[in-house]
């Protein structure tokens, strides 16, 4: 793989990036966006926060070129294209690079404020069975680009840098994979990491207040329109009929596909909008749930999927993530009876976790982390449980996100009677004064409140203070083995296994 300085111009030319070419007529046989990750011949990418002083490590490690920013200013002499914006650059280069990785693909896209990790890994499922195995995976908890548990990574971004998408796109195209599957944040789209890339199939599961904050999306209107930039590129769309702001989001659909490119899915309910395909629960109970599908008109009977399916997954709000997901993958070439076996053995790592013990209740561990998404949670409880005490141990991460913290609080509030306020990924913040915004918005005067920073005595003191017949959820971290706190990575033992080590003391 290779990319000459003659391919690089022309490329960012067409794309209207290009503000001034080097003389250079070289070719460059690696890409990075950072500095640690340079080798010889490197065409390496000036972008975020990168420090000129970097440059020095770049150089004695073979960096051949650079891509910059007009802001970049160094005495190097290297050869440099300078771009209006880097990485929309980064990202029409890697694709390139990488011979175009997605075209080799079926790609599903899949947005949405709550349940992105969930469908994705159910589509993920319906496809491997379809395609005998031949499926790629990028989610917020892992990628996967082969069989071979070698190729199965832990992913660090819900949706990667383009360059590592690339990257990965193309290692699962060399390993024979002909399908794709992707959760795509708002961020990847405002950070410009799937800049020019299109998707057959792009799912929007739902949208509520989330994201909004320093380090993200400035308000909600911003944070909207960003996921909504998935229709702008996607072949066909599947949109959730229920879902918050449905006039505002079908109008855009409407805008990017024709009308018989976008699907819409929602609950058998006389009050729901108008939808293709509809479902409803047959039965459900803490392992999973029976759910009908029912067409709506010649364009749904096309697609051939009525009937009933059983989803190993407990959580009723699960069953529209799985008909968006049935939906998509038949669209890509699945059949019934790939997306039955699928939905009978999906899995999702940290998600709906229960752990049954013999004094202290029953134990759930989810990755549930804002208002939608915690409070469907604690509801699903309610609901299905014979509960005493609902019992919560809680944060919210640091320097992101800063609008989920009064959203947790209102979950609490609703849902919860015990509440141990805790640390998430504080990052550069302090979890306390994070906590005191959890806090601040738990108005119900009957959740009992207690705060404990160091996460794994929180989880210790919520179990040994719960009772047989009571529920305690741990949210937010589920199999994460690290916080984030000052920058650093710091080894955390994870949520599932505190609880079980916990468990296994108190009942040894």
């Amino acid at each position: 793989m290779a990319l000459t300085a003659q391919q690089i111009t022309e490329i960012l030319a067409d794309q209207d990036l290009l503000i001034s070419t080097p003389e250079f007529k070289g070719e460059l046989k690696h890409l990075a966006y950072n500095s640690n990750d340079v080798e010889p011949e490197t065409l390496l990418f000036i972008k975020g926060r990168f420090k000129a002083e970097y440059l020095a490590d770049a150089i004695e490690r073979g960096v051949k070129a650079i891509v910059a920013p007009t802001s970049f200013t160094h005495d190097t002499g290297l050869p440099t294209w300078v771009v209006d914006d880097v990485p929309a650059a980064m990202s029409v280069l890697s694709m390139a690079f990488y011979d175009y990785p997605q075209n080799k693909l079926a790609l599903i896209g899949i947005t949405g404020t709550k349940g992105k990790t969930s469908a994705t890994y159910m589509a993920y499922e319906m496809l491997r069975v379809a395609t005998d195995d031949k499926v790629a995976l990028s989610s917020t908890l892992q990628v996967i680009t082969g069989a071979d548990p070698k190729f199965h990574y832990r992913a660090h971004l819900t949706t990667p840098e383009s360059l590592d998408l690339f990257r990965w796109m193309a290692e699962a195209v060399a390993n024979g994979m002909t399908h794709m599957v992707m959760e795509v944040s708002s961020q990847a789209y405002k950070m410009e990491r799937v800049y020019g890339l299109r998707f057959n199939v792009g799912i929007f599961l739902n949208i509520s207040p989330d994201h909004v904050g320093e380090n993200e999306h400035p308000t909600f209107e911003d944070y909207l329109e960003h996921k909504m930039m998935l229709f702008d590129h996607s072949e066909q769309i599947i949109l959730n009929a229920d879902s918050d702001h449905f006039s505002e989001l079908i109008e855009h659909a409407e805008l990017a596909v024709p009308r018989d490119g976008i699907w819409l899915y929602g609950r058998e309910d006389e009050d729901s909008p108008k939808a293709d395909v509809y479902y409803d629960t047959v039965e459900a109970d803490l392992q999973g749930s029976t759910f009908a599908v029912r067409e709506a008109g010649q364009q749904a009977a096309r697609l051939g999927i009525a009937g009933d399916y059983h989803l190993d997954m407990p959580g009723d709000f699960n069953q529209g993530n799985a008909v968006a997901t049935m939906i998509a993958t038949r669209l890509v070439g699945a059949d019934t009876d790939a997306m039955r076996e699928g939905l009978e053995v999906v899995k999702i790592p940290g998600r709906m976790q229960v752990l049954t013990t013999q004094n202290h209740g029953t134990i759930y561990v989810d990755y549930a982390h804002n208002y939608a998404s915690i409070a469907a949670l604690l509801n699903f409880v309610r609901t299905n449980e014979t509960v005493e005490k609902l019992t919560i141990v809680v944060g919210a991460p640091g320097n992101k996100g800063v609008s989920r913290r009064t959203g947790i609080g209102q979950a609490v509030s609703e849902g919860a009677d015990v509440v141990y306020l805790t640390s998430d990924d504080p990052q550069f913040e302090d979890p306390n004064a994070i906590a005191d915004e959890i806090q601040a918005a738990i108005t119900n005067d009957h959740v009992v409140i207690n705060r404990e920073m160091d996460r794994t005595l929180a989880i210790t003191e919520a179990i040994k203070a719960a009772g047989p017949n009571d529920v305690v959820v741990l949210a937010a971290k589920g199999l994460d083995e690290y916080q984030k706190i000052g920058g650093v990575d710091t080894p955390y033992e994870n949520d599932w296994a505190v609880a079980q080590r916990v468990v296994s003391e108190l009942e040894a």
